[in-house]
Parts: C-alpha cells; sequence; structure tokens
C-alpha cells in the first residue's frame, strides 16, 4: 500500500491522485531504486479491482522489458512463461479479480484498499458520528434544564433523615 513517502514522490503530469493507504503493484526488483532511476510502470496503482489485469498487462508490456534490475534468470524464464502460454484458456481478468477479493481488496473511492481499512475507516465515521449525536443529545438536555424564573422563591431542601443504621450508631454511642 502506498505510503506517505510514494505518495510524495508521485509528480508525473496527469498521473491520477494517490492516497496514502492505496494499494498497488510494484516491481519487487527495482523497488530499492529512486523513483527517477527506475524504468517506466515500476509502481502502478490500478484504480478498481476489475482494472488490475490491464495494469500488470501495462507493466509487462512496458516495464519488464526495460527494467535493469530484474536478474538475467528470471528475465529468461519470464520470455519463456511469455512465450509457452496457452491462449483463451479461462478469463485472464477473472483470475485477477478473483484473487484481489481473495486477499480482501476493495474498490473505494480512494482507489483499491484492504477490507480491514475500509471497514477501519468506516467503524472511525461511526464512531464520529456518534460522538457527535451524542454531544447533540447533551447540548439538547442543558437546553431542557428546568430554570428558575428570576421573580420565583427558591425552594427550600428538607433535611435528610438519617438512615436507621446511622440512628442506631447515634443511639448506641449515647447508651455508653
Amino acid at each position: 500500500a502506498a505510503t506517505d513517502k510514494d505518495v510524495a514522490a508521485r509528480h508525473s503530469k496527469g498521473a491520477q491522485k494517490l492516497v496514502e493507504g492505496q494499494v498497488g503493484i510494484r516491481c519487487v526488483h527495482c523497488s530499492h531504486l529512486r523513483p527517477r532511476d527506475r524504468a517506466e510502470r515500476a509502481v502502478c496503482y490500478p484504480s478498481s479491482i476489475s482494472r488490475i489485469y490491464q495494469t500488470v498487462a501495462d507493466m509487462q508490456r512496458f516495464h519488464f522489458e526495460q527494467c535493469r534490475e530484474i536478474p538475467l534468470e528470471i528475465r529468461k524464464i519470464y520470455k519463456s512463461l511469455k512465450t509457452t502460454r496457452p491462449r483463451g484458456v479461462g478469463s485472464p481478468q477473472t483470475y485477477w479479480v478473483q484473487s484481489a477479493k481473495l486477499l480482501d481488496l476493495v474498490d473505494t473511492k480512494d482507489g483499491i484498499r484492504f477490507g480491514s481499512d475500509k471497514a477501519k475507516q468506516e467503524e472511525e465515521q461511526q464512531q464520529q458520528h456518534q460522538q457527535h449525536h451524542f454531544q447533540q443529545e447533551e447540548l439538547d438536555d442543558q437546553d431542557a434544564q428546568p430554570v428558575e424564573h428570576p421573580h420565583s422563591e427558591p425552594e427550600m431542601s428538607q433535611p435528610q433523615q438519617p438512615h436507621q443504621h446511622e440512628e442506631q450508631d447515634v443511639k448506641q454511642e449515647v447508651s455508653d
């Protein structure tokens, strides 16, 4: 997921807005390099889980061919898999969507997030709403308190009767 550093490093014109916590895809081979030293599309943040397939395809086309950090042995394996993959077997888009859901990824207005993050955000919003509602009830209660009329006589408080066990203690002390 995007960190505050990722958000700060996002500088390309026309790039979609990036939000901290947004889930993306990053090349593991060049992630240690400064953003400007990486090949194109080293880090991508698909806008929805249905766009993951296209994002991966774009990374394969534009990044994997240019990335100098991918070890030669891995590059050879990638090229052999690329030429031997059976075409038309199942829907690759469906695979990526199902895989994203198994990882508890969800679409939000701020891009893809982990479901637990979305639940946490919703819980925080609900708590804020409840706190606001509680504060409003307190204000309403304060408004409903009886107000003494400035010309009325104050109520005289009645002396409290001692509790029964207190009377017994007093009687016992007097008799001792």
